[in-house]
């Protein structure tokens, strides 16, 4: 099997939507998936998750360096 044409662009494989499905699945709460394409074909898919702070707006602490 040519493992190129389960990542084409032109013809979408089941095995690329499993992908992209495992990628958004994994994404917790916040987060992003990008998908790289190159000659139309899938070269990456990266997952993002992103935390984010319990820092308010009502505690709103400055960081000083270098004072």
């Amino acid at each position: 099997m040519d493992k190129t044409k389960d990542y084409s662009t032109k013809q979408i494989s089941g095995k690329l939507l499993d992908e992209i499905t495992d990628a958004i699945k994994s994404i917790k709460g916040w987060g992003s998936v990008e998908i790289y394409v190159q000659d139309f074909k899938v070269v990456q898919i990266t997952e993002r998750n992103i935390r984010k702070t319990s820092n308010g707006s009502s505690n709103n602490h400055s960081l000083k360096i270098g004072a």
